[in-house]
């Protein structure tokens, strides 16, 4: 059969010729390198073996031979510190390719690299690992970006760290060298999250020696760190030796490491190693032929395909075992099948790996070419999801602050509910709260369709990430005809209002780094290439806006006291009680259903309108005599900030009071 068969034909031979065996690419050892490369319609393939990454010709150019459905080659020296490439002939056309497998690189992604992997472990590696959580419920997950992380001058980071992968391993870096003000790894211990979510770090396409900032959502070689963050990224060995180095340092201060993967598209189309290796097998087409395009970025590929499931679970569970990576964040997940996202956690499980989390955003950019009986990972088919696959919660991100995509449009929290303007209702947020897994939550019910997730652990939580704009220019924006994002009173006002909510919700916990300081990116809401000036972390606002963080941490700690609020069933959820209220107010009742802690029951109770209101909270468990005030509009904590009797409440305007018994 020849490659310019069309589809129909096409795609049903390649399936046949699936590859089940666990050796693809290259398997290394001083004595000898075998490769393996799956490509059963190709006419010839070739070993190219370099010297160097930009050698102009091959030392050796090797024939390689086609048993059960893979082109092998084995070579019987040691080939430690040369480079490789394959070469096809697709119908008489002859080309070049890195490896699809390719476990190390050269300088921007072009070439594999032959490495000996012993020599990229830090010291005690074997030895290493982070406990992981019980649930993601459990998960406090704050997304940052490597070079946003360490760049911002003001922070006493070493130059050679700054915006690299060596940067968080650096302990007690200080704002202008004042030991109060810490950034970095000590700034995020004492701040209280569990785990790090990095924006791509896996191999992108880009210039690994050009300063020009990118976000990283450009994928090319899915298996290998980005060189971009390491010291030297001409060496192979650098860059995977640094990333664990950085893992390990992660872990050793109980701090778990979340990678964000872009499986659903390439930087590339026809000249990515996918369709080098075997045009027209990983990516999406319509009848036509034509590439689909459900990524917004101009090819989407086909999960659903046994080879492209294949690399996806073959590589999750290579950063898993090499790297010791906790977590995967899946870039729309909505363009992956159901079954490849089940068959991935089932995968993990069966190999010990429970403790990973999984979760996605459960969405796409555009039409998906995913047809029956295949569905797509999205919101949708959230029941047709296993266990241990969690969904971010939009309804919760926009009904708390209003819509991404209108950026003048506010929501609960600008006490815009109900108007015209908004097109949430506090009903909506009330449903998030509950991670949307309950309708019935009182005395009223909620519409049934706003009951998606089957529990609190397939819900990511959250107010900002990356995308659109920061919380803090949100606000910003909703509130000032003629936006200034220096310190607005109200702004932190309403952002202290939405940390009270967030962590008080149900589900996983998810921010943007800096979200809890009030981070500006002064009003861009797409800044994947704007300036690093734009993108870094401001360490100093943290200490400008500190009552904002001590806020955030304080309800952290509010969070991690009262276990009801990590429950990952449905138990609290059941027996939440909302009183019947009006827009822009909210207040609940938490029952201590589980027994755990000194706490037998948590009231929160919000009010974003312009004036006082009276509520009386409603629970079916018994009432306490008095309730202890945790949090208010100014503060929060384990400390007492005064006592309040009965269940007949007034609250002030743009008030919050989180109360226990």
């Amino acid at each position: 059969m020849t490659p310019h068969h069309p589809i129909e034909e096409r795609i049903p031979y390649l399936e046949d010729h699936a590859y089940t065996e666990n050796d693809l690419g290259l398997t290394y050892t001083k004595e000898t390198s075998l490769f393996k490369v799956w490509s059963p319609l190709a006419q010839r393939v070739y070993l190219n073996v370099y010297e160097k990454a930009d050698s102009t010709a091959p030392l050796y150019k090797r024939k390689m031979q086609l048993e059960n459905n893979c082109w092998i080659f084995s070579f019987n020296e040691d080939l430690n510190g040369y480079f490789y490439t394959y070469s096809f002939i697709h119908d008489k056309n002859e080309v070049e390719s890195a490896d699809i497998y390719s476990k190390a690189v050269g300088l921007n992604g072009n070439r594999s690299a032959i490495i000996d992997f012993g020599e990229t472990n830090p010291d005690n590696w074997a030895n290493e690992s982070y406990k992981g959580v019980s649930a993601i419920t459990e998960a406090i997950i704050w997304e940052v970006h490597t070079e946003d992380f360490s760049s911002d001058e003001q922070a006493d980071f070493s130059p050679d760290y700054r915006g690299k992968y060596l940067a968080f391993t650096e302990k007690d870096v200080t704002v202008g060298s004042d030991e109060n003000q810490l950034a970095g790894l000590s700034y995020i211990e004492e701040l209280g999250v569990n785990y790090i979510h990095l924006l791509p770090a896996f191999d992108f396409e880009n210039d690994e020696n050009s300063p020009a900032y990118n976000w990283g959502y450009d994928p090319k070689n899915f298996m290998v760190p980005e060189g971009k963050y390491a010291s030297d990224p001409s060496d192979p060995k650098k860059r995977i030796l640094e990333f664990k180095t950085m893992v390990s340092h992660l872990h050793q201060h109980d701090i778990g490491v979340i990678l964000d993967v872009v499986f659903n598209h390439t930087f590339f189309t026809q000249k990515s190693w996918f369709q080098l290796t075997v045009p027209d097998y990983f990516y999406r087409q319509d009848h036509y032929g034509e590439f689909t395009n459900g990524s917004g970025c101009g090819n989407e590929t086909a999960s659903e395909r046994k080879m492209m499931r294949k690399y996806i679970i073959d590589t999750v569970l290579y950063w898993v075992e090499e790297y010791h990576i906790d977590g995967f964040r899946f870039d729309l997940m909505g363009l992956h099948d159901v079954n490849t996202m089940n068959t991935l956690r089932q995968t993990l499980d069966e190999k010990g790996f429970s403790h990973v989390l999984l979760y996605g955003e459960p969405w796409n950019a555009g039409s998906v070419a995913i047809y029956e009986p295949n569905k797509p990972a999205d919101k949708f088919h959230a029941n047709d999801l296993v266990d241990g696959i969690a969904l971010f919660n939009d309804d919760f991100r926009d009904a708390i602050k209003g819509p991404v995509f209108d950026e003048r449009a506010g929501g609960f929290l600008q006490g815009a509910n109900g108007f015209d303007t908004s097109s949430y209702s506090t009903n909506d947020l009330v449903a998030s709260i509950l991670a949307n897994t309950q309708s019935d939550v009182g005395r009223f019910r909620l519409p049934d369709e706003i009951r998606w997730a089957r529990n609190p652990a397939q819900v990511i939580t959250y107010a900002s990430a990356h995308d659109n704009l920061t919380l803090y220019d949100k606000l910003v924006k909703t509130l000032q005809h003629e936006p200034d994002y220096r310190r607005d009173e109200t702004a932190i006002q309403l952002n202290k209002l939405s940390a009270a909510l967030l962590f008080t919700s149900l589900g996983g916990i998810f921010l943007q780094a800096g979200e809890e300081w009030g981070r500006t990116k002064s009003g861009d809401e797409n800044s994947f290439k704007s300036s690093i000036s734009i993108n870094q972390l401001n360490w100093s606002q943290a200490y400008e806006n500190k009552d904002l963080l001590e806020y955030y941490k304080g309800m952290m700690t509010i969070r991690k006291a009262y276990a009801p609020l990590r429950d990952a069933t449905n138990k609290t959820g059941a027996a939440v009680t909302f009183a019947q209220l009006k827009e822009n107010l909210l207040a609940y009742t938490i029952p201590n259903t589980l027994n755990e802690g000194e706490w037998t029951m948590m009231a929160v109770i919000i009010n974003t309108t312009p004036h006082s209101e009276e509520v009386e909270l409603k629970s079916s468990y018994p009432f306490p005599d008095e309730w202890t005030i945790l949090a208010n509009r100014h503060s929060a904590g384990l400390n007492p900030l005064g006592i309040i009797k009965g269940q007949h409440i007034i609250i002030n305007p743009r008030e919050v009071l989180i109360l226990v018994s």
